[in-house]
């Protein structure tokens, strides 16, 4: 009968042995991959040998185990094997930072120190329940932790995965309210007059928005030799503004998605503007910092609030003027240009968030009427 392996991460019997006068001990191991494997070390004696050898086993087979999640292993260690997955995976660093905040403000804090043996349906369902004050850390906080025990499961850590049996988080989705020209107009004139007292330029991007359509962060990473083509009248949507896991500001070489790389034929107001702008620009960004460099959408957005402060456009954000372009291509040409001029890889995204609908009356009331003229 064939003699049983060793189990993974063990070692079997140690032999010691004298080999042209130097002291050796000997041991076969099983590592990671399955596969028995040999190893030996020497000394100045046989039991030195051993030692040495004990310690070399030991190493080798805790570097192995390092890469593996146990059912021991806390939540908070399982976030952070989590990350440095996503990261393999080149998830997009926004992407991360926003994940990486969720761990770091809730999840850590609420449940980092369970083992995971213990994160049972119960302890993380009551724990989402503590955040629903806050629904979308809430609903955040879900996904993460999903995907985290995604992960726990592979690793043999968890034997299932206890978020999907937690309660689910309705979204409260408001109906979608574009701004009126007249509005988009009132706000400009007020970028303009805030712009002639401060190094905001948020009249000429507010106006790239509108003819664009684009989010602010892919506003802001628009590059002239690159991006902008004034002899075709074309910008290109290439990258975007993200803040990275070291806190500094990057150009990502990517859009949000896929379908967000996109080529837009620019408007002739617009092509003027830039036209002209282009005269003047020192640097290869069309929205440079005051030193030459990325600017903050962060910055941008505080200087859009300053600037709309105590007037009835107060609240309005740059994402406003992305709602009333994929409105009025709703309205002027359907919901398909829509979607392709905002970068939508199917037009549910655009039709849920970003197109006011209309509220139609439904006039079929000589029909009905008939049901009234009854002869007898």
């Amino acid at each position: 009968m064939p003699r049983p392996p060793l189990l993974i991460g063990t070692w079997g019997k140690i032999r010691r042995a004298t080999v042209d006068g130097q002291p050796m001990a000997f041991a076969n191991y099983r590592d990671s991959t399955g596969r028995t494997r040999p190893m030996q070390r020497n000394g100045r004696t046989e039991a030195e040998a051993e030692r040495n050898l004990v310690a070399a086993l030991k190493a080798k087979l805790d570097d192995e185990s390092t890469d593996l999640l146990a059912s021991s292993s806390t939540v908070a260690e399982l976030a952070e094997k989590w990350l440095d997955e996503l990261r393999l995976q080149k998830t997009p660093q926004g992407t991360i930072v926003t994940y990486r905040s969720s761990i770091k403000a809730n999840i850590v804090p609420g449940i980092g120190a369970l083992r995971l043996s213990e994160a049972s349906v119960p302890r993380v369902d009551r724990f989402l329940k503590g955040l629903l004050d806050r629904p979308s850390a809430a609903r955040t906080a879900r996904v993460v932790l999903a995907g985290m025990f995604k992960l726990a499961v592979r690793h043999g850590a968890a034997s299932r995965n206890p978020v999907p049996d937690t309660m689910p988080i309705a979204s409260t989705k408001r109906p979608v309210k574009a701004k009126t020209l007249e509005h988009i107009h009132g706000m400009r004139e007020r970028f303009a007059e805030y712009d002639r007292a401060h190094t905001s330029e948020l009249w000429e991007a507010s106006g790239m928005l509108m003819a664009t359509g684009c989010r602010i962060g892919e506003n802001l990473a628009l590059r002239w030799d690159l991006d902008v083509h004034l002899d075709t009248a074309v910008v290109e949507i290439n990258g975007t503004l993200i803040t990275g896991e070291d806190g500094k500001l990057h150009w990502q070489e990517h859009p949000k998605s896929e379908a967000g790389e996109r080529a837009l034929r620019l408007p002739a107001t617009m092509l003027g503007l830039l036209t002209e702008r282009r005269v003047n620009a020192f640097y290869e960004q069309v929205f440079p910092s005051s030193t030459g460099t990325w600017r903050w959408p962060a910055n941008t957005r505080r200087q859009w609030r300053a600037a709309l402060e105590g007037t009835i456009y107060a609240g309005a954000t740059p994402k406003d003027f992305r709602r009333a372009v994929a409105t009025h291509l709703d309205r002027q040409v359907g919901v398909k240009a829509a979607a392709k001029q905002l970068g939508h890889g199917n037009e549910d995204v655009t039709i849920a968030y970003y197109i006011e609908r209309q509220h139609e009356i439904a006039d079929f009331a000589e029909v009905i009427d008939s049901l009234f003229q009854f002869a007898g």
